[in-house]
């Protein structure tokens, strides 16, 4: 990870040398085109060249066309950066020396361009390369005095000039390196920040995206600014959250919960189901510090499946009842077993009337349906921890139907869609044979009272990559009043019933890491269990 960083840091650096050596080439086209245009407004009277004018003019111009080549060949593929660097720079120390040769000397004021290349050579050029290119100047300016002191005689003033001008090269050299070196370590420290700023913006979001409990941040319009997959897949959504998304336009519920909390802060929703066949979530909210463009701050949701919080109430719940249910269940079976066996010796007996014979019948009934209450619940107390197994469900289901249909008399009409390939999951079979058995019988009891024996059973992979097997009937269906009381323990719409079959079915599902739910359907009543992913072992995986 220090070499990748290290690596990315030369880059980033390479990259930084080669925009100011860009720079510097454009300065020196137009340093070039300026220096020729000067020379060309000032013929009779010239600002520059002084000494020898067509010589300063001659020079000028092949200084230009030089630095128009230089532009044209500024590239990589050519030479690399620092042998450009150092090639432009020396080009520009001579001719910049011959430059002040024709103009008279030191006198001429173009003695500061050699100060702008001295410092552009120790910024582009590092250590000895920019010390080297200060000498260069140095050699070049004192050679260029020397040679005016042999042609016009001593001047001590242009001497002290020229050597505060030399070691102003020096003194350049040295802060321009140090200040260089600053900027690069500020520059590579702030890369560096950014690199680490990005990796943990990169981490939050995966770990946010990863989160089982589902995320929205919303603003005052209620416009998502951030959704988790989690948030997606509680809300029984097809697709992923859209960001500046309208909270009301894929969650109403959600939408009034959340504007109830933003008047009153008190207000605890209750638990809900989004759409026909998700999870029941919970719903929390908070107000985070940052502020929102639109006025107040920011909201931030937390999405709960509330179907495994009521699963570790109704364990503690059910614990406690099996417990106290089983000893009463102990005590009432024998003196049920008393009544019954009255009531076998009762019918027995000849000189019963017939209103006599209608009241044994009634008890009979009622003693059978009380001995099916107290089975149902010593079994949930009995109730052993689930041994899944791997299980081809196309293969069992098929095995399921065959066995089905050699149980009842009649025919049964059993309409399966099965996938072209095998479907696996995860489920203990004896189980699993329970929870089905229960909701084909429920299936056929109901569809009969339309007069038919026809099921529809239904499986398929959804797109989170659960399996899943639906199961509807032909029969009259129900309201939306009794289905919200389904899976409730001893509810029953039947005379006869226990009101305890589909919530051990629910509880059989829930035991294996899958979940059973009602299903709204035109043809009668359905229900779907989805399967916990094949390869998931526990909750915590």
């Amino acid at each position: 990870m220090l070499n990748a960083a290290a690596t990315e840091t030369t880059t980033l650096t390479s990259k930084a040398d080669a925009q100011l050596l860009n720079i510097y080439v454009w300065y020196r086209l137009i340093l070039s085109g300026l220096l020729l245009l000067l020379q060309l407004m000032s013929v009779e009277h010239p600002l520059l060249g002084q000494e020898d004018p067509q010589q300063f003019h001659s020079l000028a111009e092949i200084y230009l066309i030089a630095n128009i080549l230089c532009v044209l060949g500024n590239k990589d593929s050519i030479a690399p950066q620092p042998v450009r660097s150092l090639c432009f720079i020396l080009i520009d120390v001579i001719v910049l020396t011959l430059f002040i040769h024709t103009s008279g000397g030191i006198t001429s004021n173009l003695p500061v361009l050699l100060v702008v290349t001295t410092a552009a050579g120790n910024i582009l050029l590092r250590g000895r390369l920019g010390i080297f290119i200060s000498a260069v100047a140095t050699i070049g300016l004192l050679y260029e005095e020397t040679s005016q002191i042999l042609l016009h005689g001593l001047s001590w003033h242009e001497l002290n000039a020229t050597a505060l001008l030399c070691l102003s090269f020096f003194g350049i050299a040295f802060l321009s390196q140090a200040l260089t070196s600053r900027l690069r370590q500020s520059e590579a420290l702030a890369l560096a920040q950014e690199r680490q700023l990005s990796q943990m913006r990169q981490l939050s979001t995966a770990i946010i995206q990863r989160m089982r409990t589902g995320m929205l941040a919303v603003n005052q319009e209620q416009q998502i600014l951030l959704a988790n997959d989690a948030a997606s897949r509680l809300l029984g959504l097809d697709s992923p959250i859209q960001l500046q998304q309208l909270t009301p336009h894929f969650a109403p519920k959600l939408s009034q919960y959340l504007a109830q909390w933003m008047r009153a802060r008190t207000f605890r929703p209750e638990p809900f189901q989004n759409r026909p066949g998700s999870p029941e979530i919970s719903s929390t909210f908070s107000t985070l510090d940052l502020p929102d463009p639109l006025g107040g701050n920011l909201t931030l949701i937390y999405l709960e499946d509330h179907s495994q919080l009521r699963q570790q109430a109704q364990q503690l719940k059910l614990a406690s009842l099996g417990r106290f249910t089983a000893s009463i269940a102990h005590e009432l079976r024998n003196p049920l077993a008393a009544i019954s066996h009255a009531g076998q010796l009762l019918e027995e007996s000849a000189g019963l009337t017939q209103e006599d014979q209608r009241l044994l019948q009634i008890l009979n009934q009622h003693v059978r349906r009380m001995n099916r209450i107290i089975e149902n619940i010593l079994q949930l107390s009995r109730r052993q921890k689930s041994r899944a197994e791997h299980l081809n469900l196309h293969h069992w289901l098929l095995a399921f139907i065959k066995e089905l249909q050699q149980q009842y008399a009649e025919p049964l009409e059993i309409q399966h869609t099965l996938p072209a390939t095998d479907l696996w999951i995860r489920f203990d079979p004896e189980q699993l044979y329970q929870v089905i058995f229960n909701l084909c019988s429920n299936g056929l009891r109901y569809s009969r009272r339309c007069g038919s024996n026809r099921l529809w059973i239904e499986t398929g992979v959804l797109e989170s990559d659960q399996p899943y097997l639906q199961l509807t009937d032909a029969g009259p269906g129900i309201d939306e009043e009794q289905s919200m009381r389904l899976f409730e323990p001893f509810y029953t719409t039947e005379p006869q019933g226990t009101g305890l079959g589909l919530y051990i079915a629910r509880e059989l599902c829930q035991a294996n890491l899958a979940r059973l739910d009602y299903m709204p359907d035109l043809r009668g009543c359905s229900f779907r269990i989805t399967f916990a992913h094949p390869d998931r072992i526990s909750l915590s995986t």
